[in-house]
């Protein structure tokens, strides 16, 4: 059996900090990178890597409409448009509005309701909104838009002027967006999450728009994701889908897509980070070294999509038997790929 592991985030932000694994104890995880084989692929958004698995890699791929059929509390798509609309919070950082996304457990379930319905009061001749979780949000349009929309993790940071609604349609998104931000900035429940302390939903993010995706081949039996967009892959393949399950992965060819990591790097929450690492070592890293080794798993590919490359490790059966090659520790790999340092021009070689 093959297993096919996807963890965005495991390479921390090269930018940010040098040696944010330093002290962890990650042993199974040391000995898949010092036993397996290593490669750098050229960097690709996370999505697009998720598209290429199942044979489409089309920038015009609809990305909400597949993060939508995902959802699996949400009634099953119709023939509609949808656009991701989930709410992020703008604030200034100098002479720039950057955008910032919201950690799972920041958004009340109340919240984003009473918001949700205050926006289907305002805008129903734009479409309908509907809340599939409190940081995920949909929008079923009246009518298709042909805007050029940037997905919202090229945004989560930057400056927002950079990537403000393109194409034919890009001044009036960026008018309904202005509206948006008018509707929620004078809403009674912004106003007491600011006078908590907390930071207002003062904006949405549209993006996802394209054309319906296509069911295409693709070699797994089975998709374990805790990320609705790869899930929705999974079920337009036609594919099993499930959350992630160690057990069940082990009796078919599965990809398994744990995004636990993915929200705290692109944060820079090393906290969270660095506990969720320690998870994935009890929950993944270890069972997975031992069915290698037990004969059970044939063999593993671990996928790392990270900010400058993307790190995929190869690791089968018989590799624990090299005994020349030695375990890797995380922290180690980290400092390997950061980037040098800045040199003066007078210190420079």
């Amino acid at each position: 059996m093959h297993i096919h592991l996807i963890i965005p985030g495991l390479l921390w932000p090269a930018a940010s900090l040098v040696g944010p694994a330093a002290g962890l104890a990650l042993p199974a995880l040391a000995h898949l990178l010092g036993k397996g084989r290593m490669t750098h692929v050229e960097f690709e958004p996370y999505h697009t890597q998720l598209l290429r698995l199942f044979g489409d890699a089309q920038a015009s791929t609809a990305l909400a409409d597949l993060r939508r059929r995902g959802e699996s509390c949400l009634p099953p798509a119709d023939d509609a448009h949808y656009l991701c609309a989930d709410p992020v919070n703008l604030s200034f950082a100098r002479e720039h509005l950057l955008l910032g996304e919201f950690p799972d457990d920041d958004i009340e379930p109340a919240e984003a309701h009473g918001l949700v319905v205050a926006l289907n009061d305002t805008f129903g001749d734009l479409g309908h909104f509907e809340l599939a979780s409190p940081t995920r949000w949909y929008l079923r349009l009246n009518e298709p838009t042909s805007a050029r929309l940037y997905p919202l993790h090229d945004v989560v940071g930057r400056p927002i002027k950079h990537f403000l609604p393109e194409g034919d349609d890009g001044r009036l998104w960026q008018r309904i967006l202005n509206e948006l931000q008018i509707v929620l900035h004078n809403h009674p429940l912004n106003q007491a999450r600011e006078a908590s302390g907390k930071r207002p939903i003062n904006s949405l993010w549209p993006w996802g728009a394209g054309t319906p995706p296509q069911p295409r081949p693709c070699s797994f039996a089975a998709v374990q994701a805790e990320g609705p967009l790869a899930l929705g892959l999974g079920v337009t393949a036609g594919l099993p889908t499930r959350t992630p399950d160690l057990a069940s992965a082990l009796n078919a060819n599965t990809l398994v897509v744990v995004e636990r990591l993915l929200l705290p790097a692109r944060q820079l929450d090393l906290d969270r980070w660095r506990q969720s690492l320690i998870e994935l070592e009890r929950d993944w890293f270890a069972p997975l070294a031992s069915a290698l080794r037990q004969g059970k798993l044939r063999t593993l590919t671990l996928t790392a999509p990270g900010d400058r490359f993307t790190l995929q490790l190869h690791a089968g059966a018989r590799d624990h038997w090299h005994f020349w090659r030695k375990p890797l520790e995380l922290d180690a790999l980290l400092k390997s790929l950061a980037p040098p340092p800045h040199l003066p021009d007078a210190a420079a070689p």
